[in-house]
């Protein structure tokens, strides 16, 4: 008698032993006690998870000698015939090959012939989703309404192709993919019965292969008898299979926690020389940084599919991870999979993918900034040598930042210390003591460009603004300032912030001024030889760095640069 794979010699003969999808089999028995048997099912699900096989159990629970019955008897002839597939009312059919309208019209003409008495016809049709759409509306009708004792199973693994037509002439169950502890425990009874000795670790790595998959682990555990024979070994399945080992993904985590950027590289060319598929090995170590992101949010292991001694090892270094961390870095390995499927030169983005791993900075927690910036601040004040006060060491204004609600850093200035910072000459900031209420449109034009700075010491962004404007009107302390007509956003955010604006004027000019912005249609900054400013904002940013140390740490910290 000729060998008979792992996959048909232990097929169940049972619903009960049937693993994985006791919500399909216990409504199909309930369905068969109290016979509320359907005309049409669909089985929808992975591949290998027992679509097919469930639909033989109900073909032979149907038309067993002893039925209907849940527990078919595997003895009488229309069981057996079911077993070995020879039964003239049961058809199982690939519709893959068979998904023309020609070979629909010829099923629907065999259901003339009525089945044997007390049997029921049954069409088993897989891969029932390749059936052309013609094939398709010629079931319509036929699944509408059936001939008596007439029953269609659909199997698929792509339900999402199948017209909404048939889907709502049909039950519909869907089956699961199989969890590794499953497929272990059943792989551990089978090789208990063909007398095979294997450890723990190599059951896990060929469940782990067959992805959910309870056909293709048998599959795979028929390859590992060939190679190992009787005693299988895991670094044995390792090298049949080509799994890559654990260890590996350990030795890229460790070079990320070292910045070790040579062993990453070394690591590349040793996965080019052992021949791994650069994918599998990306796939991988997905998987790893996911086991860590689990680890690290949960404390727990029961959801890895690891050694025992691996999940000790996961949880021993979790503490090296943040969670924002290992999402960086899970995007890193699953951008670089995207691009090597697409690359000719597949190595050279193994690379870059692991340097760029090994060099990304660490997030830095909110809460973390804050700690930074409350020591910044009981730190003194640099001091720095005004030109204007010869050798007396003069105070230099420091921005101290605000941390808002949103986390955004907004950064005011230190009243105590602007009016003795040598940026704004004393004479010039002093100069609000000169100023009277009647403060004239002259004076302002005068000291135009000292006010824009003044205000982007404090707020940078309104200053600016305000420097592309020009004051073109002071009657009853009211002015009005013009910017170009194209400035309309300029415009709008002034009028939001317009009270810090007036405040800040205040401030310098003594004066209060109620502040009113306008479009300039009529040519009003050309009648006073005004044009917006060309602000070299990348200037302004070296020169915010320079003035304040603490956004030059920031900036240090983050790694930041200027974008225009």
């Amino acid at each position: 008698m000729s060998y008979l794979v792992l996959a048909r010699k232990y097929r169940p003969m049972f619903f009960e032993d049937v693993v994985g999808q006791q919500h399909v089999c216990v409504t199909l028995q309930n369905a068969i006690e109290k016979k509320r048997i359907a005309n049409a099912y669909i089985f929808s699900g992975p591949r290998g998870v027992g679509k097919t096989t469930v639909a033989r159990l109900l073909s032979k629970a149907l038309n067993c000698e002893h039925g209907p019955t849940t527990k078919p008897c595997n003895k009488c002839s229309s069981c057996l015939e079911i077993n070995e597939s020879r039964s003239l009312d049961v058809f199982e059919i690939d519709g893959a090959s068979n998904r023309g309208i020609d070979e629909v019209r010829n099923l629907r003409d065999g259901l003339k012939y009525s089945s044997t008495p007390g049997k029921y016809r049954i069409y088993i049709i897989d891969e029932v989703h390749m059936l052309t759409n013609e094939a398709f509306n010629a079931l319509l009708k036929t699944l509408e309404e059936p001939p008596a004792n007439v029953l269609f199973v659909f199997a698929t693994t792509e339900s999402h192709k199948i017209p909404a037509t048939i889907l709502s002439r049909c039950q519909r169950f869907e089956f699961k993919r199989m969890s590794t502890q499953n497929i272990i425990k059943q792989l551990q009874e089978l090789c208990v019965k063909e007398e095979i000795e294997i450890d723990n670790e190599s059951l896990r790595l060929v469940a782990s292969k067959a992805d959910g998959s309870m056909r293709d682990s048998e599959s795979i555990l028929d390859q590992v008898i060939a190679f190992c024979g009787k005693t299988i070994q895991a670094k044995d399945v390792s090298n049949l299979l080509g799994i890559i080992d654990t260890n590996l993904f350990f030795q890229v985590t460790d070079f990320i926690k070292e910045g070790n950027v040579e062993g990453g590289i070394e690591l590349s060319s040793k996965i080019f020389v052992e021949g791994y598929e650069f994918n599998e090995f990306l796939a991988g170590l997905a998987e790893h940084l996911r086991n860590f992101l689990i680890v690290c949010t949960t404390g727990k292991t029961e959801e890895l599919n690891v050694s025992e001694e691996h999940a000790q090892r996961y949880l021993s270094e979790k503490e090296h991870f943040q969670v924002e961390d290992l999402l960086r870095l899970l995007q890193v390995a699953t951008d670089a999979m995207t691009i090597i499927r697409k690359s000719t030169n597949a190595r050279l983005h193994l690379e870059i993918s692991l340097v760029k791993m090994i060099k990304m900075s660490k997030s830095l927690q909110l809460s973390q900034i804050l700690t930074s910036i409350e020591e910044l601040k009981k730190k003194p004040l640099p001091t720095v040598a005004s030109p204007s006060h010869g050798d007396k060491p003069v105070q230099k204004s420091v921005t101290i930042p605000k941390v808002k609600s949103s986390g955004v850093l907004s950064f005011m200035p230190d009243k105590s210390t602007v009016a003795q910072s040598p940026d704004i000459p004393p004479e010039e900031n002093g100069s609000s003591e000169q100023l009277s209420a009647d403060i004239s449109l002259a004076d302002l034009e005068k000291k135009w460009d000292s006010i824009v700075d003044f205000v982007k010491k404090s707020k940078i962004a309104l200053g600016t603004f305000l420097g592309e404007g020009w004051p073109v009107s002071l009657t009853d302390n009211k002015l009005i300032i013009a910017l170009d007509e194209n400035n309309g956003f300029h415009i709008s955010t002034l009028k939001k912030n317009n009270a810090a604006v007036e405040e800040l004027l205040k401030e310098y000019l003594g004066v209060q001024l109620s502040i009113e912005y306008i479009k300039d249609s009529q040519g009003m900054l050309e009648s006073v030889n005004r044009k917006p400013q060309q602000v070299d904002k990348a200037s302004e940013f070296d020169k915010l760095k320079e003035e304040n140390p603490l956004v030059q740490k920031i900036v240090d910290t983050f790694d930041a640069k200027f974008v225009k």
